[in-house]
């Protein structure tokens, strides 16, 4: 996976990787770090001759077109070969002129690879007045690419200015076009040798048109972060690839090292760092353009505050998984290290886009999620609207009967209790539905229980369960959790022993939620003791009114109960009420139908706890202070990435593509997100906490309710080990 999720992108990434590879971009890089000056690479003709400098540039300046996603790809694929020479700041370049009114031939020559491009974006530059003409001078540090560029794009302060500091998005930033033959060029050792910077001075008659007219001030820096971000994100995907590969061989106290629990965690959170920055900076990048979108700065801002900061993460996190060998000049770790530390350091700091971001929301900037759907959906579109005016003409005591016998209750179930319906249609659904303020009950347990009758019962099963659960007649409990058996389910020992006409179950059950409630509950048991854990286990479905069972509610540290333990003595199941074989509990336990529920979440690409968190943070009158602004833009850019995420996996089952990596990263990014707002809202109130009341208490009390995210449905450590294992392939435990 990468960045892109449409085929083409898809097609291009391959491409650029295949290249790279067949033209010995890694040694090429090497070789630079050995023995390279301030030089173009030798494949810079082929490669500009491909079209890559110039994917954001259009056609009419000699560019291929395409927008900045296009352009994220590719340097996200170059980064992962730490591909060396000026690529980025001609790029950057190529494209800010292109968007700003910089002159056509300096355009097409950076893109067709004949001049390279150099690009700061901060410098002590100035405008003045001499004899009558206006003119830049002064000096600008660590231009990307400065030893070699042809025409550099750097950031100047008005008249009088000394600095245009770190960030310069603010009033009388002008941004100008400076050919080499203006420049005083002073190379420099650079951190990253095989994408080398140099020191400039400017001391140059300046006319007009070498000054840029960018649609925003700020325009060329957030390209900047883009494309960047883009090959820090490349940096940090080769950094998890090669982290977990080593893991799985290398071998420690007879142990491979990706078996150890601390290198698996380790290893996962540099894959979900990497999937938020994936997901950001192909946000950012769709939308650059649109200046006008809604959240705009809320998307460029996620994208500067993640990627840099994954790429970073990810190269250090790689060379202590490598260990001593990640340590050495021979290894290529450092060169990845080094290009992904340059990048962050050559750009604003990652405080300050929080702090960007945190501000544009405190002034009712919002990022909405939409997705447009393509033409197949509008029969869905025309056939549901007809059904919610026919639902219309009964009561509203009706309609959740109504939805599930016609199919719209669970739309994405195979008939007759769904629609068979595909992505596409579940989301015109949806959106239909939605337009006409009709709400579908929620299934609770039975979203979870119906699945497996449908995908493992005999017809009489399905007949006598799905409908009326469907229809809120029948609710559920589910009972797989015992005490000695919580996220390692197999270990469960509630046994079902056969009886006349059906099976003795006897055991404990624990955290079962709504048993109290519950007509009927599915229940795990174990038929075979003698056989392997995950065999012998058998699925049953228990009427909870059976004698033999006790429920007693289990108070939480919350002071309510929701959850409860189950005992179950001699409870008599009779054998049409066993779904499946004795033996295929387990297979049953883990189904999921075969056309998976697709669903696109409205609104803010946030939720309701950022949103009180800013109401509080504006209440304590908090706005103000930079250290609050950071941590609230460090978690709207947490949750714009988590939904972002269900943007891609939305839009790669509308494409037809397989599954991606996000499922497994959103559930451990998002729970842990959700305490991180409580947490925050705690440190808001301050001593307030301490008395519980009033406003305190609805923080309090999601505080403690929140406990429970990252232990319900698998803790986030079985997370972890999930990532590591499924996504990145490392070794299970023996």
């Amino acid at each position: 996976m990468g960045i892109g999720v449409w085929d083409h992108h898809l097609d291009l990434a391959s491409t650029v990787r295949r290249w790279s590879e067949a033209r010995g971009l890694r040694a090429e890089a090497r070789r630079v770090l050995e023995f390279g000056a301030d030089e173009v690479p030798p494949f810079w003709v082929e490669m500009a001759g491909l079209g890559w400098l110039g994917l954001a540039v259009g056609e009419d300046h000699g560019g291929q077109g395409g927008g900045l996603v296009e352009a994220a790809v590719a340097m996200e694929a170059l980064g992962e070969s730490c591909a060396p020479g000026p690529i980025l700041p001609t790029a950057i370049v190529a494209a800010a002129l292109d968007r700003g009114g910089g002159d056509p031939d300096t355009i097409r020559s950076l893109v067709e690879g004949r001049r390279t491009g150099g690009f700061a974006a901060s410098s002590d530059l100035r405008l003045v007045t001499r004899d009558g003409a206006s003119r830049v001078e002064g000096t600008c540090r660590a231009v990307w690419g400065g030893a070699t560029a042809d025409v550099v794009l750097l950031p100047v302060g008005g008249p009088g200015s000394a600095s245009t500091g770190p960030d310069p998005a603010t009033a009388g930033v002008a941004w100008v076009v400076v050919d080499a033959e203006d420049l005083t060029v002073e190379p420099v050792t650079s951190f990253d040798p095989t994408a080398r910077v140099a020191h400039v001075t400017v001391d140059a008659p300046l006319p007009p048109d070498r000054v840029l007219r960018p649609p925003r001030p700020d325009a060329p820096i957030r390209l900047a972060e883009i494309l960047a971000g883009a090959m820090a994100v490349g940096v940090a995907g080769w950094c998890v690839d090669t982290a977990a590969e080593y893991a799985t061989v290398r071998v420690q106290f007879g142990r491979p090292i990706g078996q150890f629990q601390a290198v698996k965690h380790r290893c996962a959170d540099m894959r979900v760092a990497l999937e938020a920055a994936r997901a950001a900076v192909w946000d950012a990048a769709g939308v650059f353009d649109d200046a006008d979108e809604p959240g705009w700065d809320v998307a460029q801002g996620a994208a500067a505050a993640l990627a840099l900061e994954a790429g970073f993460r990810c190269a250090e996190d790689c060379i202590q998984v490598l260990g001593g060998i990640g340590y050495t000049w021979e290894h290529d770790a450092h060169l990845y290290l080094k290009r992904a530390t340059a990048l962050r350091a050559l750009l604003p700091p990652v405080h300050d886009a929080r702090i960007r971001v945190a501000t544009a929301v405190a002034d009712g900037q919002r990022r909405s999620l939409a997705i447009d759907l393509p033409d197949e959906a509008e029969p869905v579109r025309i056939r549901t609207r007809a059904f919610v005016e026919e639902l219309r003409r009964h009561p509203t005591s009706e309609w959740r009967a109504r939805l599930a016998d016609a199919g719209y209750l669970a739309p994405h179930w195979p008939a007759p209790w769904g629609m068979d319906a595909g992505p596409v249609e579940q989301l015109a659904i949806d959106a239909e539905l939605a337009a006409a303020g009709v709400r579908r009950a929620h299934l609770q347990i039975a979203g979870w229980v119906l699945p497996t009758i449908i995908g493992h019962g005999d017809a009489a099963q399905q007949e006598r369960f799905v409908g009326p659960s469907l229809r809120g007649e029948l609710t559920w409990c589910q009972m797989f959790s015992e005490p000695g058996a919580g996220s390692d389910l197999a270990a469960l020992t509630t046994r079902a022993e056969r009886v006349d006409g059906g099976w003795s179950i006897t055991g404990e059950k624990v955290w079962t939620s709504m048993a109290q409630f519950a007509d009927w509950g599915i229940c795990l048991a174990r038929t075979d003791p003698a056989a392997p854990r995950h065999e012998g286990i058998g699925c049953f479905l228990v009427d909870m009114r059976t004698p033999g069972i006790e429920v007693r509610p289990l108070r939480e540290l919350t002071g309510t109960a929701m959850f409860n333990e189950v005992s179950l003595v001699d409870v008599v199941v009779p054998d049409d009420c066993l779904v499946g074989g004795p033996g295929d509990g387990w297979s049953c336990a883990r189904t999921t139908l075969a056309n998976e529920r697709v669903s696109m979440a409205s609104g803010s690409s946030f939720g309701p706890g950022v949103e009180s968190l800013f109401a509080l943070a504006a209440d304590r009158g908090a706005l103000g202070d930079r250290i609050v602004l950071d941590r609230l833009g460090a978690l709207v850019v947490e949750a714009h990435a988590v939904a972002m995420l269900g943007v891609r996996a939305t839009q790669r089952a509308i494409a037809g593509g397989g599954v991606g990596p996000e499922a497994s990263v959103r559930k451990l990014l998002g729970v842990e997100h959700e305490q991180r707002v409580q947490e925050a809202g705690l440190d808001l109130l301050g001593a307030d906490v301490a008395a519980a009341d009033g406003e305190s208490a609805v923080w309090t009390g999601g505080f403690l309710g929140n406990r429970a995210l990252s232990i319900a449905g698998g803790t986030s450590e079985i997370q972890r080990n999930v990532i590591a294992e499924r996504l990145l392939g490392l070794p299970k435990d023996p």
